[in-house]
């Protein structure tokens, strides 16, 4: 049950992924918000690519090798993340953050901990992602994995979900994702019901 006290409609391995990550991310959340400002070429974007590689660590926690070291683990998904990121700005003049975020007052000065995030991070997220037209879903998801626009347009125009192999619409895609996200989700990760 949400907030509201409606069903949360999920998908199937969703309580897994939510558990992974509860057991896996949580814990070292302070230790991923230092690597991303590390690792971050202008500090404007640290927040942003903060937010992103939790996502990402969401969608793929189910990748993570639990024979191996985590914290090398986080550190080697949030490294190449970011890096990627920062590549992309520089390459495209960083028009992808076409969209500026603009944070309630009463959540300025308050740094996004985990007691300050009620643990609701995963449920609104996974919500979203669900009620996310496809479209945009699959080129957003594939981005945060790493792919290149290039690439991304590549994989969709031979899947023929593409016509061409257009850049400028993989990157209106994204957009497109991203702007529903922030529609759809606040800072702390809770799913926004819009009353009408």
């Amino acid at each position: 049950m949400n907030k509201c006290g409606r069903e949360n409609p999920t998908r199937p391995n969703s309580d897994k992924k939510k558990e992974l990550f509860d057991k896996y991310v949580m814990p070292n959340y302070d230790f991923v918000k230092k690597l991303c400002e590390r690792y971050t070429a202008s500090r404007q974007d640290v927040d942003e690519n903060f937010n992103d590689v939790l996502l990402n660590l969401y969608i793929y926690i189910e990748t993570y090798d639990e024979s191996r070291d985590l914290k090398t683990w986080l550190h080697v998904v949030t490294k190449r993340y970011v890096f990627g990121v920062n590549k992309r700005r520089m390459q495209y003049g960083n028009s992808l953050q076409d969209i500026e975020t603009v944070y309630g007052t009463d959540c300025e000065d308050k740094p996004c901990e985990m007691e300050y995030c009620d643990g609701g991070y995963h449920d609104g997220l996974s919500v979203a992602l669900d009620l996310m037209p496809q479209i945009h879903r699959k080129a957003f998801e594939m981005q945060m994995s790493g792919y290149s626009l290039k690439e991304i347009a590549k994989i969709l125009n031979e899947s023929g979900e593409l016509e061409s192999n257009n850049i400028n619409t993989v990157k209106t895609r994204v957009f497109n994702a991203r702007k529903f996200l922030r529609k759809h989700v606040d800072r702390e990760g809770n799913l926004i019901i819009e009353n009408k």
